[in-house]
């Protein structure tokens, strides 16, 4: 046994309990004139009414108090610890004091203020010094024990009262009743209470663990971690599964990280307290690995658009064109006998967004489509959103790394991976800044930094989907709701509104073209929208009455990628993929689809008409501005506000960030706008020349 001045960390300890019962043995000191000091026992969850039950070693806490002194600290302390045995029984069993009224009755009979077992006195700390901590180690399993403490002041005087629980300890010896309290966390699998956990992982998933324990609650402390992989028996320390030997260094407090292909995986995490009490964690992991590329079916298509009970984009006749009912039935071209997938099967091959979507889904094909939109009832996105900033696992990254190629779109699709916030845009995820404060709001500019496991910090915005998976630097939407632009105080509809820059044309960029020597046939140089979804202007135009502010055009939320057409002062800076294969210029994106505004679109067809003074032979140049926002337009040909800033945006394109070492070699493939808002005859021969470039085999 020994004493020493560390900090005994426990919550509310400093708090004495009232009413406990001051019984004891008679007293054998008298007071002197003056006040004494006066001394409690600081042990954790102490109860009046019965022993604690405590480990073989632990450490014991006092608290002295000298009300004449200067310091209000004694100057010495001592203490006593014998057995509390009182007696034996007929048998030979030995009585012990268990409770107060026992002690009441026989605590004479085991402390005395003569015994010689009481300790030298030492002195007491000095503040702002933390008060005494007595170890207590290697005691009898099974043996009721009592504890006495005594303090002295400057005088001389001291301490006079033995009563129960709050002067005498009163505790019970039970080996293994403890261990330590761990708290282990990886990453993305979270932090589970069990000692035993068991979770299904994806095949190359980073996996991230560290942990921290505690054996304050019974007075004990931990002296040493010790973590591994796959033992062959966790009691052998001499295991070769052991990543480090046991201690309290900073690499004893997580693990380095790791990343399995395939199998059955068992991490062992091992904390050892001062009574040598120990906690074993277990972690197994069953690895969902890789299929072989001739061993998976070809397509799988997903369906995360929540639009069952959408009554939106209302065709003609007052039908829901934005609906399942509707919306479905456009995909089901890939199930046909001819211009279909070969060995589709729509039953088969397709998750409704109904249904939920996991890892082991899409390892077992080629190609994944995803036709997506944000929203807070996705299943497969749900899992991928991050909450109050905390990133969740992304499953999709490995999938693209060595599983197969992913195929995504539609409006709003990447901003499904993103956490709902209140963002300026565009959103830069390598952005330096963090939040931006406007009339007492806070807008979300950038994601700030994360810390790893060792306790390095590194951006976050970097380490998130779309820019480490899709490759992408900035995120854009043309009119969103709920969203402003960098430094405005109202949402971007009214700043760039959607009568002038939403999306009502596509374009094939030339040099995709020509990178991938494209027909004309296969994918058309333009095309424009649904004239069935999109028929106002269609009969305005018939009847003559074609206006730009409509407020008809109702598509403001399709995504296009690292453009700032805002007075966001911060670089995007692309991506560059430098060693990918086929990355054109070394760049991770590749422009595939540029967007041609409303207003862009109705002055090519007003110029035709017959009217090149368009928009001026119409609208004032206050119009304009009224009209379309205050950041929606520039000029074209010279000739200003006769153009939105959203016209030749990317808002298709490939992504090579994953193909270095994916199976197929090929990219995967962004599209921010939703094909079945387009000509569907023009979107469908899209979809399947990008099916087609994955390897999948097409119907004639």
């Amino acid at each position: 046994m020994k004493s020493s001045k560390r900090i005994l960390n426990i919550a509310g300890i400093m708090v004495l309990v009232a009413g406990l019962m001051a019984v004891g043995p008679a007293t054998a000191q008298e007071p002197s004139d003056g006040l004494v000091p006066t001394v409690r026992v600081l042990v954790p969850n102490l109860s009046s009414m019965m022993a604690k039950v405590m480990p073989p070693s632990f450490a014991v806490g006092l608290l002295g108090l000298d009300e004449d002194s200067a310091t209000g600290r004694p100057a010495k302390y001592r203490y006593l610890l014998v057995t509390a045995q009182y007696d034996t029984t007929e048998t030979g069993e030995p009585r012990y004091i268990r409770t107060p009224f026992e002690y009441a009755a026989h605590g004479a009979d085991v402390l005395s203020w003569d015994d010689p077992g009481w300790t030298a006195w030492e002195d007491y700390p000095e503040a702002p010094d933390p008060d005494p901590v007595i170890d207590v180690t290697d005691l009898v399993d099974d043996v009721y024990y009592l504890m006495a403490l005594q303090v002295m002041d400057a005088d001389g005087a001291v301490s006079v009262d033995l009563n129960y629980q709050l002067e005498v300890f009163n505790f019970w010896v039970r080996e293994g009743a403890f261990a330590p309290e761990v708290t282990i966390c990886e990453t993305y699998l979270g932090c589970p209470s069990a000692s035993q956990v068991f979770n299904e992982i994806a095949g190359g998933q980073p996996l991230n663990f560290s942990w921290i324990a505690s054996a304050e609650a019974y007075g004990g402390e931990i002296v040493s971690y010790r973590h591994g992989w796959d033992l062959i028996d966790p009691e052998d320390p001499n295991d070769p599964g052991w990543a480090v030997p046991p201690g309290l260094a900073p690499e004893n407090m997580f693990a380095d990280e790791r990343i399995f292909m395939d199998g059955i995986h068992t991490f062992i995490l091992r904390v050892e307290d001062s009574a040598h009490q120990v906690r074993l964690i277990t972690w197994g992991l069953q690895v969902v690995p890789f299929v072989s590329m001739n061993n998976q079916f070809p397509l799988l298509v997903i369906d995360q658009t929540v639009d069952t009970n959408s009554n939106a984009w209302p065709d003609e006749n007052g039908y829901p064109r934005d609906n399942a009912v509707y919306r479905n039935p456009y995909w089901q071209f890939l199930a046909e006998s001819s211009g279909g997938v070969s060995f589709f099967d729509w039953d088969r091959d397709r998750i409704d967004h109904t249904q939920e979507v996991s890892y082991s889904d899409l390892v077992m094909y080629k190609a994944v489509l995803c036709y997506a939109r944000a929203h807070t009832n996705q299943t497969m996105f749900q899992q991928f959103r991050p909450v109050n900033g905390q990133d969740k696992y992304v499953w999709l990254a490995p999938y693209q790394w060595r599983g197969g190629n992913y195929f995504q779109v539609g409006n709003a699709s990447m901003e499904s991976y993103l956490e709902t916030l209140l963002y300026m845009i565009p959103v830069i995820f390598d952005a330096n800044e963090t939040v931006y404060l406007l009339d007492g709001q806070t807008f979300t500019v950038g994601f700030g930094q994360k810390e790893l496991p060792d306790g390095t910090m590194i951006p976050r915005g970097p380490t998130m989907y779309p820019y480490a998976t899709a490759g992408i630097a900035a995120l854009d939407w043309t009119s969103p709701n709920s969203k402003n632009i960098y430094g405005r105080p109202d949402p971007a509809r009214f700043d760039r509104k959607v009568d002038c820059v939403g999306l009502k044309g596509l374009v094939l960029d030339p040099d995709f073209r020509a990178n991938h020597a494209v027909d004309a046939s296969a994918i058309a140089d333009t095309f424009f929208t649904d004239m069935v979804i999109d028929w106002h202007d269609v009969v305005d135009a018939g009847s003559g009455n074609l206006e730009l502010f409509s407020n008809t055009f109702p598509f403001r939320n399709d995504e296009f990628v690292n453009s700032n057409i805002s007075p966001r002062t911060t670089p995007i800076i692309p991506q560059e993929c430098l060693n990918w294969p086929g990355a054109p210029g070394g760049m991770c994106v590749e422009p595939m689809f540029t967007g041609i505004a409303r207003m862009d679109w109705m002055r090519e067809y007003m110029w035709n008409e017959g009217d090149p003074d368009w928009p001026f032979s119409t609208y004032t140049d206050t119009e304009l501005i009224e009209g379309c926002g205050s950041l929606g337009m520039t000029s074209y040909q010279d000739i200003p506000h006769s153009s939105a800033l959203t016209n030749g945006q990317t808002y298709g394109y490939f992504s090579y960030k994953m193909t270095e070492d994916k199976p197929s070699g090929k990219a995967d493939v962004y599209w921010g706008f939703d094909p079945y808002r387009f000509d569907p005859d023009e979107t469908k021969k899209a979809i399947r020349w990008v099916l087609d470039y994955f390897g999948l085999q097409i119907n004639p």
